[in-house]
């Protein structure tokens, strides 16, 4: 069908009249130069003119999301990507676009190839099977959750910062699709359906109490009102992209316009939404989580990859805000993460979560509160779980929320299997400090580790229905002789060797889905340690009109 100065455009599903007369984009223009590489880097070859300015038509009318989709229903990304596989075809489409169908229907749709040939309007047909119309949320607009403002409250108590100057300290893609999944219930057999179909993992619980866990102990995968909660939006089907920084945020400054993301397609991506949380308690807030569509799970190097390269802090009216020492509080804008080139991303094999700074201190429980909304995990310092014996805390900063699998949380009691502490001694002599709740001899002391803190409540014993706060920081808490404790410069996770590595919450669980692809484990990781014995490097700010809100909101004292 065809109407003179003006032809037709299937989008989402839809007939979309673009006026063939309408001002595109000249050559060298941003939008056009995105288009070229990102039909460049899923195809392998230039796109003509023609395409070019069908492919802008595209965007145009459906926006920055509809692009993609288009390039996988050409003709040329079945042939030359795909090389002319129906099956493969449909396996890497769905890959491409980050949907999950069953192998039922990759056989479907490959056989609709099959009896039809793949002619556009079939492929258009296949692609639209499997990213259906709303498969993606626009930009959010209008007020934001009533909860979520509470996390907008600017108190910082006893933050910690981690250097004398603000810099971004890690960013990559997490986990994709699995925040906001419409439905996502604790009900064993619709929640694990849900999850499974959004590529999240649903774990299989064996602990006593595993009738009465909650949503979270089985999966990481989130329902939509949950994120309302704590990202303001109720966008679905979302990617969290965690971003550490060494000074804590103001937490009033913090949104996804303030942030720009870019891939190794061209694009550049703004945030749908972001947030303090789960780094929700006072005396933490170093770390900004973004959600938005920031790429796939295919590896870097593969057909049909799609990462992060870069990110950018952006420069605007109204920017994100850090507070250092002193409670100087400065503009964010310009910091930047990344060459434009390397991929940011854990489905990149070897490059799960890391930590990205580690901090010793006298024990302090300064902070250790959040808004009564975010506080369920609380409290959970170290001196709520060991009491007095509580004398030191060797802080872990990590890129992202640590777990054994990526959905089971990690136990106070599991120092032993995931971490080593290196101490030095004035003599030069190196020794590692391996077990919990043994007193270890060095010339100037003894250092005796009693466990993990700022997970979850204490129990009396845990199982895998236990739930903690899965935020970026873990703290090693230990007792002893001060002489002693200054000897530690690093913390190492092994990795191997007995000793388990950590995941993201985007890791498989115990029962991964056949086929799906989950975020890589963390590589083995040697961390300088901060020696902050003397001064704790922490800051402590309330705005004005801060003050009563902290005291109204807040579930436990400072």
């Amino acid at each position: 069908m065809t109407r003179r100065g003006a032809e037709l455009e299937v989008v989402e599903g839809r007939l979309m009249l673009c006026a063939s007369l309408s001002p595109l984009p000249g050559i060298g223009s941003r939008a056009r130069d995105a288009v070229i590489q990102t039909y460049e880097t899923l195809v392998g070859e230039p796109p003509s003119l023609a395409e070019q300015n069908r492919l802008l038509r595209v965007e145009a009318a459906a926006g920055q999301n509809a692009l993609v989709p288009a390039i996988v229903a050409t003709p040329v990304f079945y042939n030359r990507t795909a090389k002319g596989d129906p099956n493969a075809y449909v396996t890497l489409a769905a890959a491409t676009l980050d949907q999950y169908p069953s192998q039922a229907e990759i056989d479907r749709l490959a056989r609709r190839i099959v009896v039809h040939g793949a002619r556009p309007q079939i492929l258009n047909r296949v692609v639209l099977s499997l990213n259906p119309p709303g498969s993606k949320s626009p930009h959010p607009t209008g007020p934001t959750n009533p909860l979520y403002r509470a996390l907008h409250q600017d108190v910082l108590i006893n933050a910690d910062y981690y250097a004398d100057t603000p810099s971004i300290l890690g960013a990559s893609l997490g986990f994709t699709n699995t925040l906001g999944v419409p439905g996502l219930s604790a009900s064993s057999t619709r929640g694990e359906a849900l999850t499974r179909q959004a590529g999240g993992s649903w774990r299989t619980l064996s602990g006593s109490s595993a009738g009465s866990a909650s949503l979270r102990a089985y999966t990481s995968a989130a329902p939509v009102n949950g994120i309302a909660t704590n990202y303001g939006h109720p966008v679905k089907y979302t990617d969290g992209f965690p971003v550490e920084f060494s000074w804590p945020v103001l937490p009033s400054s913090v949104s996804g316009d303030a942030f720009r993301v870019v891939l190794n397609t061209g694009q550049v991506v703004t945030p749908l939404a972001a947030s303090i949380t789960p780094n929700s308690e006072y005396n933490e807030r170093s770390t900004v989580v973004m959600l938005g569509y920031f790429g796939n799970r295919i590896a870097p190097g593969e057909p049909g990859a799609i990462y992060p390269v870069k990110l950018e802090v952006a420069r605007s009216r109204n920017p994100l805000k850090l507070v250092g020492p002193g409670g100087v509080v400065v503009s964010a804008a310009g910091l930047s993460y990344g060459d434009g080139h390397t991929p940011m991303t854990a489905y990149n094999p070897g490059r799960g979560p890391n930590l990205v700074a580690a901090k010793l201190s006298m024990m302090s429980t300064a902070g250790e509160s959040a808004p009564a909304a975010f506080s369920g995990p609380l409290p959970n310092d170290g001196v709520t779980l060991y009491g007095s014996a509580a004398q030191y805390r060797l802080r872990v900063f990590t890129s992202g929320g640590f777990s054994p699998d990526g959905v089971r949380s990690v136990y106070p009691t599991e120092f032993s299997r995931f971490f080593r502490i290196q101490t030095i001694d004035a003599d030069g002599v190196t020794r590692w400090i391996t077990e919990t709740g043994v007193p270890h001899q060095l010339p100037s002391g003894a250092i005796t580790v009693l466990g993990l803190a700022d997970l979850g409540p204490a129990q009396s014993s845990y199982d895998d229905s236990y739930v903690e706060d899965h935020d970026n920081q873990i703290d090693i808490v230990l007792s002893g002789d001060e002489a002693a404790i200054a000897t530690i410069k690093a913390v190492q996770i092994p990795a191997s060797e007995g000793y388990s590595p950590f995941y993201n919450p985007g890791g498989p669980g115990n029962a991964p889905t056949p086929g799906v692809t989950y975020s890589q484990p963390g590589p083995s990781q040697t961390q300088p340690v901060i020696n902050a014995l003397a001064d704790p490097m922490t800051v402590t700010y309330i705005a004005p009109g801060s003050a009563a809100k902290h005291a109204r909101h807040s579930r436990f004292g400072a």
